[in-house]
């Protein structure tokens, strides 16, 4: 039975016998088996999907200008060219 969680988490399980990856996002079944290789041993990751202060920190940080006019600082005049057919 799958339950939905409070805090939307995306649980990701890696088979510890050949490393394939299933994801849930509503909560992991009570007994998963490995598709690929039929093991059930698997390491769990958790991985929030509402942004925290880390996130939003991370994203302003390595955000870039998107101003009307503003020219892309590692474009050579050259490098525009080879994109117009």
């Amino acid at each position: 039975m799958v339950q939905r969680k409070e805090n939307s988490d995306l649980i990701t399980l890696v088979c510890l016998t050949c490393g394939a990856e299933q994801f849930f996002d509503s909560g992991v079944p009570s007994s998963v088996k490995c598709p690929t290789c039929g093991s059930t041993v698997f390491r769990t990751f958790s991985t929030p999907t509402q942004p925290d202060e880390v996130l939003e920190s991370q994203l302003e940080d390595t955000a870039r200008s998107a101003a009307l006019g503003d020219v892309s600082p590692s474009t050579a005049l050259d490098d525009v060219r080879e994109l117009n057919p």
